[in-house]
Order: structure tokens, then sequence, then C-alpha cells
């Protein structure tokens, strides 16, 4: 929590720092807004931390880790960028298109759109027609093309279960698994969305600390996060229990 508290600050700076610049590839954007994403996830992460309340703060894992796989993905692959928002066309397409049959307006898919060819032209200009492939990229298959498909199952499933709701997570009973493993979590991604917004020319003087220290916490076995109980005065109505780390 330490070394994410310092990174999460360093993020928005370089966020800052980018304001103004010309973007060179059609990467570069992609870059900013996803790595924009993880640090307000993590931002608000470490402010629920700090109140103790570990089962808020950890239901803003997944986006962070969902985020993180794609933007490493597209980081090792570049052109994998045309696939990663060939899926989420095509996943606006079943929300706004089934919005507009439902109140009778007319809707263009996406991928019909001038803005979508302009989009793809770019990527055959840059990466060449023969990397394109119609073929949306999911968090299994970016997690595949960057060789974490074990990554994907422990971790991306486990987060899954609290997104859905599932009753073995907010139930607790997985908590002895995931407590240790949130703020790790929360710090590969943030140490990832850095070292993207510094490969498109962010300012982070502090980076090659940030990676060597993050190089030796995320390979230590993880602390065990004791839970609060709830004391008659957190219990009562005025006061709902909190947990967090002691």
């Amino acid at each position: 929590m330490a070394l994410l508290s310092e990174i999460q600050p360093a993020i928005a700076v370089a966020l800052n720092s980018l304001g103004g610049k010309m973007t060179k590839g059609v990467e570069d954007l992609y870059y900013l807004y996803a790595s924009s994403h993880i640090n307000t996830a993590v931002d608000a992460f470490i402010l629920l931390r700090r109140e103790h309340r570990i089962d808020g703060a950890r239901l803003l894992v997944r986006p962070a880790l969902e985020t993180m796989l794609r933007l490493q993905a597209v980081r090792a692959k570049t052109y994998l960028l045309y696939r990663v928002l060939l899926r989420e066309a095509l996943e606006a397409d079943k929300w706004f298109g089934s919005v507009a049959r439902r109140h009778g307006v007319d809707y263009t898919r996406v991928c019909d759109r001038d803005e979508w060819q302009a989009f793809k032209n770019r990527c055959v200009a840059q990466f060449g027609a023969d990397k394109l492939e119609d073929s949306p990229l999911d968090s299994y298959g970016a997690a595949a093309a960057i060789g974490v498909e074990a990554y994907y199952d422990s971790h991306y499933r486990g987060y899954c279960q609290y997104t859905h709701g599932a009753l073995e997570a907010v139930s607790g009973s997985l908590d002895e698994l995931t407590d240790p493993e949130d703020t790790r979590v929360m710090l590969h991604s943030a140490m990832v969305a850095l070292d993207a917004l510094v490969d498109v020319g962010a300012d982070c003087p502090a980076i090659a600390s940030f990676r060597k220290r993050f190089n030796e916490v995320i390979t230590q076995k993880p602390d065990k996060l004791f839970r609060r109980k709830p004391t008659n005065e957190t219990a009562s109505s005025e006061a709902p229990p909190a947990d967090g780390q002691t």
C-alpha cells in the first residue's frame, strides 16, 4: 500500500504532463485513457482502504485488472488495439442498437461509420493489413496474447465472482484467497499504467526507482491482511461496521 500510494500521484502527474502533446501512433490515446481509468480505480481504492473499507475497495480491483490486461496486450503487440476496439464497437452496437430499436430511432453500426473506417485505415497504414483480424479480442484473448492465461484463470476469474455478486464471494468465503491479492493486483495495474504513459512521453523522473521497488515488492510473499472486528460503537445504527487492516 505504501508503494501504491506513491505511484498513484505519479500517474496523475504523468497524465497531466501529456496535456497539449501531439499523438504519434494510433495507440497513444488508448494508452492515455486506459491509464487514466486505472488511475481512477487506484485512487478510489486507496481512499477506501485508508477508511478500512476492504470489501468496498475490492469492487474496484476487476475494472483495473481488466483494463491492465488489455493495456499490456496492446503494449506488447500494438496491432491488437484494432481487435480491442472492435470488441468495444460490437458491444456498443448491442447496447445502443437495442435502445435505438426500442425508441424507433435509426442506428448505424459502429463499424459502418466513417470514423471507424478512418481508424481502420490508420491501423492498416501503421501495422499492415496482414496484422488486422476482424475478430474481437476479449480479456482472455488479451491474457493469452501476453502469455498470462494462468493469471487470468486465477485472478480475473476470482474477482469476477465479486463483480457478478456470486454467493461464495459476497458471503466472505473467498476473503482468505483474495485479501492478500487486492493490493498486489492494484499495484501491478498502476505500474503498467505508469509505464504506458512514460512510453508516450509522460514525465516521471522517479520511474526507474518505481520499477525497481515494484519488482522487489511484487515478488515477495504478501502480508496477511487482518480485518477489524466491529465494536459496540461501530456496530450501532449510526456507525455501521467498518472493515480494515490493523
